[in-house]
């Protein structure tokens, strides 16, 4: 009785920690109907410095940045003037001095100045773009990895769970009172748990890795994930589409191949040059008028039209297959964020009560010796795989809960940073 009672504890012992316990920075998980969640000030200065690491944002930035210079260009006049001298020394001395300006008739510098600006739009929404990305890899290598560290902590308490049962085994097997076969088992689900131990840590080290590598930072200490996530919605806001960065940067340039049209149908027009000339022909004043204008003989500029209306439409072509697959995609990550978040409450509100259950109707019937060795062994490992199966659905929650922000645009919004989406780019070039 009184090894069975110690094989008890050390099981107890090893079941009965909470989820999360071996490390204090993380966090179990709640669903909220009220959608209150609070996030840890940690996880918004992680990301934010995330992005300050990030050659991806650094890029998107430095690109907005030329993009902006180039608005500044395109609204400079299109043609600098002219200066031009001339003198002549022959039996008549002739000198003139000349001024001439090129005349931006059909308006080139606005059609230019358009493009620029929506080029400037889709350079910011790309900002926004990279933003969002960058922060859904590090958010989801941050949930994997805690994930992992609580499979981690599952394996090594049931690799504990095992070593005593081997122990106390042996002991009743020393003591007459269990069979060879059940020590041989007993060591066979010890050598097992190990393996799944072995397994588990490698899996934190490469999920750490991936969370270094991503974030470009090693800390000894990540930031939690929240401790609660507000429910999804019950269907779609079509709005959200609008906000989403990634079809903001194909508008922009949807956008700037309509401007090039027009921009090219000027080419084709002709800009007048008018010049003034000055001088003396040895005792004789000059004074002189010229007017220049090109003759679109050789290339009237037909084709450079033909070419950027196709542009146009390979444009428009390609934001609505855009808009398909992220209409499409926004409805998918709702309805996986919806059927994990259900089985995660199922879970809490009755899974976790059935294993504790379990847990005391185990001891209850091995006190009573009602159980053999073989079939408390089975009990025990079933019960240790279901809280390993929990784990990995609460690690599914994490994922599809940041699937479903990345989605619907609203990652800056979720972390309290700002511009949360990419309508707020509308501001730049204005």
């Amino acid at each position: 009785m009184f090894l069975k009672r110690f094989l008890w504890a050390g099981v107890c012992a090893c079941l009965a920690l909470p989820v999360w316990a071996t490390d204090s920075r993380a966090v179990s998980l709640s669903i909220s109907a009220s959608g209150a969640q609070q996030i840890d000030p940690s996880l918004t200065a992680f990301i934010e410095q995330v992005w300050a690491e990030s050659p991806a944002v650094q890029g998107a930035q430095a690109a907005l940045e030329a993009a902006q210079a180039r608005v500044e260009g395109a609204d400079k006049p299109l043609h600098n003037p002219a200066l031009e001298f001339d003198t002549e020394r022959t039996d008549i001395n002739t000198t003139s001095l000349g001024f001439s300006q090129t005349l931006d008739w059909s308006d080139k510098r606005g059609a230019l100045s358009r493009i620029a600006k929506q080029e400037l739009q889709a350079a910011g929404a790309g900002v926004l773009k990279q933003r969002q990305s960058v922060a859904v890899e590090a958010l989801q290598a941050l949930a994997g990895y805690f994930t992992a560290l609580e499979t981690q902590a599952l394996t090594q308490r049931r690799s504990e769970l095992m070593q005593g049962f081997v122990d106390a085994a042996k002991q009743r097997r020393a003591a007459g009172d269990l069979a060879a076969l059940d020590v041989t088992l007993a060591q066979v689900a010890y050598s097992e748990a190990l393996m799944a131990q072995a397994a588990s840590e490698s899996e934190l080290a490469q999920r750490e890795a991936a969370l270094q590598a991503v974030s470009g930072l090693t800390l000894a200490q990540w930031p939690p994930l929240p401790s609660e996530l507000a429910a999804p919605p019950a269907q779609v806001n079509p709005a959200l589409l609008e906000s989403l960065p990634e079809l903001a940067v194909l508008r922009g340039r949807r956008e700037t191949a309509r401007a090039r049209i027009n921009l090219a149908e000027r080419q084709g027009r002709m800009d007048p040059t008018f010049g003034v000339r000055a001088g003396r022909e040895d005792s004789e004043t000059l004074l002189g008028l010229s007017f220049e204008i090109p003759l679109f003989v050789r290339n009237n500029f037909k084709a450079e039209v033909r070419a950027a209306s196709q542009d146009a439409i390979v444009e428009d072509q390609i934001y609505r297959d855009a808009h398909r697959r992220a209409a499409a995609r926004l409805n998918g990550a709702l309805g996986r964020f919806l059927n994990t978040s259900r089985a995660w409450q199922a879970w809490l509100a009755t899974g976790q009560q059935a294993r504790r259950e379990q847990m005391k109707l185990l001891e209850l019937m091995w006190q009573a010796g009602e159980l053999t060795a073989t079939d408390y062994l089975i009990q025990a490992k079933q019960n240790i795989d279901t809280q390993a199966a929990a784990t990995a659905l609460m690690g599914e929650v994490w994922q599809s809960a940041i699937a479903w922000l990345d989605a619907s645009g609203q990652v800056g919004q979720w972390l309290g940073v700002a511009p949360t989406t990419a309508a707020q780019t509308k501001n730049f070039g204005e």
